[in-house]
């Protein structure tokens, strides 16, 4: 059995990342912001790195103990192993909770709660419909969404959608808790300037570009548009060389690829966009379009119900089951109408500053772990999320 130290410090593992500090995607991100933020409430916070991606030298990142583990470099087998190699690690040092990131993992996730350990899972939509997958990996991740309802004490959900597809496909409760923004400001311009980028003159897309994100849509639509602002993709990903290499072969000179970007050189892309269009079609609430609305951009998301439920009456959206067609259409209407788009700029930042602030995230973050262990009442702290249904 394993004991926490004292009542309100709670020690917490988190699993299932490729590395912090995040310079790969949304859950990178989640646990980058989360992991800092507990340990300035006071928890011990221990995150495991991949070895090979790790980019921070040392065993602390502003409080956050970090520990790096190997695994095998292979796109099916690279999360699994680090995984397990991780939660055998926990076994030997005590924690209260461990999270992990993604149902992928939670194969392990009876091993520390034979020691008492209470666990968590982060659940990121359908993850098994994602076209990089095949066949086996595709069956696994469906399967692992059943382990992680048997196997976990507390889901974490990120969107209502999500929520309900864990109820309605399980009967599982879950706590919805969506991911905050950043409010990094930057003052600079050399990175815009690179690429030959103004104040409102390009359209943004951030994220993975795998089939599923339907950046070739995007292209395509864009390729129709009568415009002379630019494209910005801001992504890429080692595993779907293929589909890159097509996407890169647009032949159309608006069209800028920039790689991944990260930090102040990121926060300028952002904050100088004319528009931000998310155009996927899988997965639950995305940080990079609550980033996009945090940094004041009007959005056009595709109309899944994540998307929907993030912009509520403060972005816009189009047809994605009309492929690029709607989408062609909308942006030209928004390219056309800067007086329109302007005053959702700023409909967006407030609905992200009233309900995307990670300090918030943070701490329903804490309440959860807290209420696991019977810290608190659950009924009693405002902020906590309710599961569904309670």
């Amino acid at each position: 059995m394993m004991f926490r130290q004292k009542p309100q410090s709670i020690r917490i593992a988190m699993i299932g990342i490729k590395a912090i500090p995040a310079r790969f995607g949304g859950f990178e991100t989640a646990v980058d912001e989360l992991s800092r933020g507990l340990v300035r409430l006071g928890h011990h916070v221990r995150v495991y790195n991949r070895s090979h991606m790790a980019t921070l030298a040392g065993t602390h990142y502003e409080g956050v103990q970090l520990v790096n583990l190997p695994t095998l470099k292979s796109k099916n087998l690279s999360t699994i192993v680090h995984a397990f190699l991780c939660t055998l690690h926990v076994l030997f040092h005590p924690v209260d909770v461990v999270h992990y990131f993604t149902t992928g993992v939670t194969l392990f996730a009876p091993l520390p709660r034979l020691f008492g350990v209470k666990v968590v899972c982060s659940v990121d939509g359908t993850d098994w419909q994602r076209a990089k997958w095949g066949r086996f990996s595709r069956r696994y991740l469906r399967f692992s969404e059943k382990l992680a309802v048997l196997g976990c004490h507390r889901l974490i959900s990120d969107s209502r959608d999500v929520m309900n597809y864990y109820r309605q496909s399980y009967g599982a409760d879950s706590s919805c808790i969506a991911y905050g923004m950043r409010e990094h400001r930057s003052e600079r311009r050399d990175f815009l300037n690179r690429f030959g980028l103004g104040e409102r003159s390009y359209v943004l897309f951030v994220g993975r570009l795998v089939p599923e994100n339907n950046i070739h849509h995007l292209i395509r639509a864009f390729q129709r548009t009568g415009t002379d602002r630019k494209l910005v993709i801001v992504g890429d990903d080692p595993w779907e060389k293929d589909y890159v290499r097509s996407l890169k072969h647009s032949g159309d000179p608006r069209v800028i690829f920039t790689g991944g970007v990260y930090g102040d050189e990121y926060a300028q892309l952002q904050q100088n966009a004319y528009l931000f269009v998310l155009p996927d079609e899988v997965g639950g609430t995305h940080p990079a379009l609550v980033e996009a609305m945090g940094y004041g951009n009007c959005v056009l998301v595709n109309d899944t119900p994540s998307n929907l439920e993030v912009i509520a009456d403060s972005g816009f959206h189009y047809r994605g089951a009309d492929g690029d067609v709607d989408l062609q259409r909308k942006l030209q209407e928004l390219l056309d109408a800067p007086e329109l788009v302007a005053p959702f700029r700023m409909r967006a930042r407030e609905r992200a500053q009233t309900h995307y602030r990670w300090e918030n995230v943070v701490r329903q973050h804490s309440n959860v772990y807290k209420q696991l262990l019977g810290d608190i009442d659950p009924v009693e702290t405002p902020e906590f999320v309710h599961p569904a249904g309670s």
